[in-house]
């Protein structure tokens, strides 16, 4: 009975084990008709929150199911979600309220302290996922059920980003075997700051005229196109250049931004002299002046008001992203990165990388007082690149890029070592002498800003 019951044991742990490697076996192979899965994340601090009763929270919305919606997150980012976009427990189109909680992920502290596994095997090399923009949402119905995407009506998301890279895949996160699993491209759109202003063609405010500005009259009567600027004065962009004079036929051209080109033509037998100036419509001061203000304000004013809503949504946009955004952006640009929601819950922009390499550390951390320090959820900031490194045993890192190296204390304080100090260590460095952030951590601001800008 002994034996057959010994038999039994290992019939059962081979299925066992048989049935992980399935679970677990990655496809080397990219097909873009269907899913892939890659690898379960390396360490064991996948998805595991480092630092206690601190996350990155969730923004609420309502919206009906029934008809179209769009969200505009904190970030500034848009949700547009058809009608009929949500399914229940039955896989029927949800009819009422639903509501959306929906967070972003937009730097490697948010991936750290949200615990979000970044890391991948690959071919039998650990690689980690830089990232071009992460959320997570969710959708729960009037009854406290979570909500399906229905994809007949899939939601698609304006997600703004630090990248225009065409390298990123879309990746959507199982959470039941921790795996990432691909879903195919985004599509990348590029706002100019200065290119979106100068296409609301807004001409200047008219002007009061100066001394040296001019009016043209015609005495021949020839051209009735001159009569509209009878009570109009031209300033000169330049003195200078401005090189008109009494004529027999006078032209006025419209150019862009409000200029105007003033253009006189003598004429004797065959001869012709063309002499022309740049200028900017002026007015007397007084009746003619208030006139051409109120007829301005009218035609674009609402232009203006576009305008100015533009230079807040900019200025919006630069502030949010100063607070957010690690890399180093131009910020005359707004890149979005528009994607599809297969499924609610993380959905990542990634391409893959190795670790850093250069130098590599034994995991001997000591304090400031040299007293041995018991580090976890130990990772490595590079300030050049999205992504996070997480490690269990040897510490690798480029001394030629900005790092910053984070462990929690068995406390639950924050240690860090950062560029200036880190870069000078070597592969025979003994201990890594790490500080200590002795504010308690609830705060993601007041981490940001300590690890980031000081």
């Amino acid at each position: 009975m002994k034996n057959k019951n010994r038999n039994l044991l290992v019939i059962a742990i081979l299925s066992s084990l048989a049935i992980l490697l399935m679970t677990y076996k990655c496809e080397n192979k990219v097909n873009n008709k269907t899913d892939k899965l890659i690898d379960k994340p390396t360490t064991e601090n996948a998805y595991s929150k480092p630092i206690e009763g601190l996350d990155i929270p969730y923004q609420h919305f309502e919206v009906d199911a029934e008809k179209v919606n769009t969200l505009t997150t904190n970030e500034g980012t848009q949700i547009r979600i058809p009608k009929n976009a949500f399914l229940d427990e039955d896989g029927q189109p949800v009819i009422g309220k639903v509501k959306i909680e929906y967070r972003e992920f937009r730097n490697p502290l948010d991936f750290y302290i949200a615990g979000i596994p970044m890391e991948l095997e690959n071919n039998g090399e650990k690689k980690v996922f830089v990232s071009g923009g992460m959320f997570e949402m969710n959708a729960i119905t009037e009854n406290n059920k979570n909500a399906s995407v229905n994809p007949k009506n899939l939601i698609k998301v304006d997600l703004l980003s630090t990248s225009k890279s065409t390298d990123f895949n879309v990746y959507d996160l199982d959470k039941k075997t921790n795996t990432w699993v691909l879903k195919g491209k985004d599509s990348i759109n590029v706002k100019n700051k200065e290119k979106e202003l100068t296409a609301l063609s807004i001409p200047p405010v008219p002007q009061i005229a100066k001394p040296y500005s001019f009016s043209i009259k015609d005495d021949t009567g020839e051209y009735p196109e001159i009569k509209e600027y009878e009570n109009v004065k031209f300033t000169p962009i330049n003195l200078n250049t401005c090189a008109i004079s009494n004529a027999q036929e006078m032209k006025v051209i419209p150019r862009e931004h409000g200029i105007y080109e003033v253009v006189s033509i003598t004429k004797l037998g065959k001869f012709r002299n063309e002499r022309s100036c740049l200028c900017y419509l002026a007015f007397e001061e007084g009746k003619d002046y208030n006139e051409a203000l109120r007829k301005y304000q009218k035609k674009y004013g609402p232009l203006i008001q576009k305008k100015n809503d533009l230079l807040k949504m900019w200025d919006k946009y630069e502030l949010d992203l100063a607070k957010v955004a690690i890399l180093k952006s131009n910020l005359n640009e707004k890149i979005t990165r528009t994607l599809e929601v297969n499924e609610f819950g993380f959905v990542n922009i990634d391409y893959e990388s190795s670790f850093p390499t250069g130098v590599e550390l034994k995991p001997n951390f000591v304090d400031a007082d040299w007293k041995k320090l018991e580090l976890k959820n130990v990772a490595l900031i590079e300030k050049e690149t999205n992504a996070i490194y997480r490690y269990t045993n040897k510490i690798k890192f480029n001394p030629k890029k900005t790092n910053i190296l984070i462990g929690i204390t068995a406390d639950n304080k924050l240690a860090f070592i950062k560029s200036k100090d880190l870069n000078k260590l070597s592969g025979n460095s003994a201990s890594i002498q790490m500080y200590i952030y002795e504010n308690k951590l609830v705060s993601y601001d007041d981490i940001f800003k300590f690890i980031f800008k000081n």
